[in-house]
């Protein structure tokens, strides 16, 4: 409570300009709270009658992590019965008629939701298997990451749809600049003894870079996906030779690009993906993916298009298919190829898959 009377007194311009249009029960005769605790959180405003959370937004909510916290935030949120409304600060002062309308639209809908029935487990019983919203996660989570499921009330059935082998290699030339484009790759080169200490690292996702800088090498930029990378480095280090430690079974638009824009790429393959061809008998509301490999793994031993359809809770006769959540662009690209629906996380981390899809399905965007 006591946060939250500061911040009652640090209220920015826009969340100012709301109260005063609903303090005091003036829209529709619906009682407001602002600045008020629930559970972990302080939320800007709140109606219990309508169990309704209405949040501001300052520019620094566009940034990709900010935008994974509110997911996850939002989610746990929804889990508890809650319906959250984001708006920015432009919103909230220039077109209140907007968050009026949809108030309103709260407030003519409102019912109460069942929560969904928590179930995480491997085996499911049949019963088990009725009940809420069910997820497959094609790789086996840590305690971290299944409680954000487990908070938001979602069952969750996990696996590793691939399996990773690194391979030795023989490398002596010295390496100036570096590619790096999994965290697989980055393993295999710390694990290597292989003298880089003196390099740039050019990465493919946040949390390869981490993995790199805690090691204490030079990240010198951090891309969210190849063909990213591919252009930064045609537009700034064109005249630069580079090293690619990858994978087998790597994919093509990095190199390929960088062979077209003749920049000199030597490939070194350190690791090797094997598939986890596994089938899956029950049905699930969405897959997640975390790689362009789990998306084949999971594909060959299922066909997302007639084993995994899902009922459509808008009409019992008739039936939706699964949906795939992906952890980037670059795995997305390889699930379009299998589902209609295809739904990326705003950032390339598992938290943001995990906040992406509790999000999706609760909500259908």
């Amino acid at each position: 409570m006591r946060a939250a009377r500061a911040l009652r007194q640090e209220q920015t311009e826009a969340e100012k300009h709301l109260w005063d249009l609903l303090r005091n029960r003036k829209f529709e005769g619906i009682k407001f709270r602002r600045q008020h605790p629930i559970k972990d959180y302080i939320v800007d405003f709140f109606s219990y009658e309508l169990k309704l959370i209405i949040e501001v937004d300052g520019k620094y909510h566009n940034d990709p992590y900010q935008k994974e916290k509110d997911e996850l935030r939002d989610a746990h949120l929804q889990a508890l019965g809650y319906k959250v409304l984001r708006y920015s600060n432009e919103t909230a002062i220039n077109d209140t008629q907007r968050i009026y309308n949809d108030i309103s639209e709260r407030k003519t809908l409102f019912k109460v939701i069942p929560k969904l029935i928590l179930v995480a487990d491997k085996t499911p019983s049949p019963q088990k298997e009725r009940a809420g919203v069910r997820l497959l996660s094609t790789k086996k989570l840590k305690l971290n990451q299944r409680e954000l499921l487990l908070n938001a009330e979602v069952s969750f059935v996990e696996y590793d749809a691939i399996t990773i082998a690194p391979l030795e290699f023989k490398f002596s030339a010295l390496v100036d600049s570096v590619i790096i484009t999994s965290q697989n790759g980055a393993r295999a080169i710390l694990n290597s003894g292989l003298r880089i200490e003196n390099a740039n690292f050019y990465c493919v996702g946040e949390k390869t870079s981490t993995l790199l800088v805690e090691s204490g090498l030079n990240v010198a930029k951090t891309a969210r996906n190849g063909e990213e990378l591919a252009t930064f480095i045609i537009e700034n280090l064109k005249n630069e030779q580079f090293t690619y430690f990858c994978g087998k079974q790597r994919r093509d638009e990095l190199p390929d690009i960088l062979k077209e824009a003749r920049i000199i790429c030597n490939e070194v393959v350190v690791y090797e993906t094997h598939l986890n061809e596994q089938r899956f008998e029950q049905e699930f509301d969405g897959i997640l993916f975390f790689s362009p490999s789990g998306v084949s793994a999971f594909a060959k031993a299922n066909h997302p298009s007639t084993t995994l359809r899902v009922q459509d809770k808008s009409s019992p006769q008739r039936s939706r298919r699964a949906v795939a959540i992906c952890i980037g662009e670059t795995t997305a690209k390889e699930a379009r190829k299998h589902f209609e629906t295809v739904v990326v996380s705003n950032a390339t981390t598992i938290e943001s898959t995990i906040a992406r899809a509790v999000k999706y399905l609760a909500t259908g965007y």
